[in-house]
């Protein structure tokens, strides 16, 4: 009988490893690394393309299971006659509508709100320009383990007092898509 007892027990105690092994450890960190695409609204950089091409970066802390902070870093090129290049940084909030994005398999999609700065460099011109940048976005987290991809969409407004141009608006769509490493 106290054999038995203590087979039992030890199924148990095994029993309890056994789920806490399988229940995947909740993320509190994120990096999301992508390539995009930008369409610029106006023609603000002429001679420069509207087309722009760059990378983004963003490492982010999950504050709850559904909702990070970031801080992204991205690079841009807008080509053409005379180059234009882009650095951009700040902070981003993002939103899902899910609290398994980062654990489960799925398509999770979610919401950003950001408020960024730019520095802006022109081929030809020394010195930079800085400008605000809001952004406001989309996207869809697609989890298929052990790989996570996402693709966004965002609308960004930026304003600009540009060497010895005048200040204006310059709104572009940013499109994105890459790898997201939850750890």
């Amino acid at each position: 009988m106290c054999h038995d007892a203590a087979a039992l027990i030890a199924l148990f105690i095994l029993g309890l490893a056994a789920q806490a092994v399988a229940i995947p450890e909740t993320p509190t960190r994120s990096f999301w690394l992508a390539a995009t695409y930008e369409f610029l609204a106006t023609s603000a950089f002429e001679p420069s393309s509207r087309h722009g091409f760059g990378v983004r970066g963003e490492y982010e802390f999950h504050l709850s299971p559904r909702f990070n902070l970031g801080l992204p870093l991205a690079y841009r090129m807008y080509p053409g006659e005379q180059v234009t290049q882009q650095l951009g940084y700040g902070v981003t909030l993002k939103h899902f509508f899910s609290s398994n994005w980062a654990t489960a398999d799925g398509v999770y999609p979610f919401v950003d709100y950001g408020l960024l700065v730019q520095q802006s460099f022109i081929q030809g011109r020394e010195g930079s320009a800085v400008s605000h940048d809001t952004r406001l976005g989309g996207g869809v987290v697609l989890q298929s383990a052990p790989f996570s991809l996402f693709c966004d969409l965002a609308a960004h407004y930026s304003r600009l007092s540009f060497f010895d141009r005048e200040s204006r608006a310059i709104p572009y769509v940013e499109v994105g898509a890459g790898w997201l490493f939850a750890f």
